[in-house]
């Protein structure tokens, strides 16, 4: 009863949840990578997702769309390509991310489009015993209802890089001229394996740069909302870096699909207009090297702060130039002023406070003063 009454308020608010599991599979081995198709008879729009999946078992998960997939005899696969023609990737999950619902007006039109196959990729990293049958998978809320604006995916994606083991600071870079239609980033994803500790993902337009996102892919894998959306305009240029640590590597790392490699995975979720949202060249893959220039210049007393003993000498002149005429000032305010002079003929050192001491001293004092 209650789930009929669901069902048709579902239908009445022009809301609902699509499910897509896994159907109980094995996991035969290490880095075993499973597809499943799902073909779309309706257009939807996706205003969001929730994995239904732990991070202990799936390394990732991706949901592409499709124009086309290959004939297979079977919706679920192991290992191949996702689509027959070039995939569009829609959502991204790892490392326990959260639920991620779109902004308002905002969502993925799917079905009779260009994208007519929904296809679910799992990442199962570890080998599990044939008992085990796993159902992870997403739920992917959509409406009925056509949004304003469409959202897409840029992808950064590293292809090939080796990395030397013991290693601190290396990195790997990517940029990209853009040249499709003006974007709005509103949120962005990182993803690696086990040696990077940031990515990191720039604009630069008329020789202005500016930090889109930055973030550890050790950390949970969401897609982070960023406080002020970024446009993306003809002629701008796009940067992502890839920093890793290999000091307890002990052989050189490559880029590759395994757990056992490395990736350079920067994801720029983006809005546009929905009759343009087939003209945006979503994908950067060109490996250049650069400067950041606000990176290189730095702040003026960054290179000072990195040496401890030059800092700690700077901090005791500081006191000694500060502190000294400062004592000296409170002195003279709260003390009373005091000077030392001999009396003639005394042959003994006296104190002499005006205030205190009587005519008689102060007459001395004066005659003291013109004898020398």
């Amino acid at each position: 009863m209650w789930s009929i009454l669901l069902v048709l308020l579902q239908y009445v608010l022009c809301e609902g949840v699509m499910q897509l599991r896994m159907p109980g599979v094995t996991i035969p081995h290490n880095d075993t990578y499973y597809h499943m198709q799902t073909e779309l008879s309706d257009t939807i729009y996706i205003t969001g997702y929730r994995a239904a999946a732990e991070s202990g078992t799936v390394h990732h998960m991706l949901l592409y769309g499709c124009r086309s997939v290959k004939s297979r005899g079977t919706k679920v696969w192991i290992g191949g390509s996702s689509c027959e023609e070039e995939p569009k990737i829609l959502w991204s999950w790892a490392l326990d991310a959260p639920e991620f619902d779109m902004p308002a007006n905002v969502s993925m039109e799917v079905g009779n489009t260009d994208i007519k196959y929904l296809v679910m990729e799992l990442h199962y990293k570890v080998a599990q015993p044939e008992t085990h049958k796993d159902t992870s998978g997403v739920d992917i809320m959509y409406s009925k209802q056509k949004t304003k604006y469409q959202a897409g995916i840029y992808l950064f994606m590293a292809e090939d890089g080796t990395f030397p083991p013991k290693q601190k600071d290396i990195h790997l870079d990517l940029a990209c001229n853009y040249t499709s239609p003006a974007i709005n980033v509103f949120a962005y994803r990182t993803h690696a394996h086990n040696y990077a500790t940031l990515i990191s993902g720039y604009r630069e337009r008329n020789s202005t740069w500016s930090l889109i996102g930055s973030r550890d892919p050790r950390k949970t894998e969401m897609f982070v909302r960023l406080e002020i959306v970024m446009d993306i305009k003809p002629e701008d240029t796009l940067y992502a870096r890839c920093e890793y640590d290999t000091t307890q590597a002990d052989k050189s790392i490559v880029i590759g699909n395994t757990h056992h490699d490395e990736m350079c995975n920067l994801y720029f979720m983006y809005f546009i207009d929905s009759d343009k949202i087939n003209t945006v060249n979503g994908i950067c893959t060109t490996q250049h090297e650069f400067i950041v220039p606000f990176e290189k210049e730095g702040r003026w007393y960054d290179e000072y702060i990195s040496n401890k003993l030059l800092v700690f000498v700077l901090v005791c002149v500081c006191v000694l130039l500060v502190g000294f005429p400062l004592f000296y000032c409170c002195k003279s305010c709260f003390c009373p002023r005091k000077s030392y002079y001999k009396r003639p003929n005394d042959g003994f050192e006296k104190l002499f406070t005006p205030e205190e001491d009587d005519e008689e001293d102060e007459i001395l004092y004066k005659s003291y003063k013109h004898s020398y």
